[in-house]
């Protein structure tokens, strides 16, 4: 059977090239296939005609004529003079046709940021050298401390309203002799459980962020207050009860005392802690 004539030369140069090769003897190989398009770059060949009066990145240079959506256009780029719409009169105009209408340049303007061990921890040891530059010296940070900090810090807070009491027991008459016993029966030492009726929980808590909070409110009467530099951990809470309160967080009423610790010297000696006492009080209703 002899192999079918072609009804047409091939034009293309991929089609070409395979009619030079000894294996394209059928038809069938000389078939194109195109990649799908993705919805980027369906994105890019959509739209309204722009021409960018200035380089926009992503997007292209100055006086490139792309084919963006039509909201960007109206709500962006035309309000703040950045694009221009090319209608037929402006194609006029300019001399040109639709044919100049090209594609959106995703890689315009973008960098490479390297990511290699060696800038990061060159970016690490930049921000805290500024960081040190910024925040003041232990020495001076324990003396704002101890000027502009009351004695006590006071934080208002709801408290969780108590149960009812159960209502009392109707008595039962007794005989004379059984009233006596049961009335030195009853004398019996307080109970731990009643010791404990005595916490006032609150709603939420009184964290260490919390007071931290407070303290550069108050340190920021002095002009070098901002540069203070406390941590969570730089603060220690005494007398809180593992029953009743959380960790590193007060659950209610009461006095708490507290330890600041502004830093180290210059010699790497730990400073004296500032010590100052945090109190718990009813919210006024």
């Amino acid at each position: 059977m002899a192999t079918p004539r072609l009804l047409a030369s091939p034009t293309c140069l991929s089609c070409l090239r395979r009619l030079a090769q000894p294996a394209s003897l059928s038809p069938a190989s000389w078939t194109q296939t195109r990649a799908k398009a993705t919805k980027a770059e369906l994105e890019d060949l959509q739209g309204t005609p722009v021409r960018l009066l200035c380089n926009i990145a992503t997007f292209g240079r100055k006086h490139a004529i792309i084919r963006v959506k039509a909201g960007r256009m109206r709500n962006i780029w035309f309000p703040k003079g950045a694009a221009e719409y090319m209608t037929k009169q402006r194609f006029a105009e300019l001399g040109l046709t639709e044919a100049a209408i090209g594609v959106r340049d995703r890689t315009f303007g973008t960098k490479l940021i390297p990511d290699s061990d060696q800038t990061k921890s060159t970016a690490s040891d930049t921000k805290s050298k500024r960081k040190e530059v910024l925040t003041l010296p232990a020495e001076e940070t324990h003396t704002l401390l101890t000027t502009l900090l009351p004695e006590v810090l006071v934080f208002p807070r709801a408290i969780v309203a108590a149960a009812p009491a159960p209502p009392p027991q109707p008595s039962v008459p007794r005989s004379p002799s059984l009233a006596a016993n049961a009335a030195s029966s009853s004398i019996e030492p307080a109970s731990p459980a009643s010791a404990a009726a005595t916490v006032t929980p609150i709603f939420g808590s009184v964290s260490r962020t919390d007071i931290i909070a407070l303290i550069k409110e108050r340190l920021l009467e002095n002009s070098q207050g901002s540069r203070v530099a406390l941590e969570p951990e730089s603060l220690e809470l005494l007398g809180l009860d593992p029953e009743h309160d959380g960790e590193n967080r007060i659950k209610r009423l009461g006095t708490f005392e507290l330890l600041i610790s502004p830093g180290v010297n210059v010699q790497g000696t730990p400073l004296d802690p500032v010590r100052r006492l945090v109190q718990v009080v009813a919210e006024d209703s």
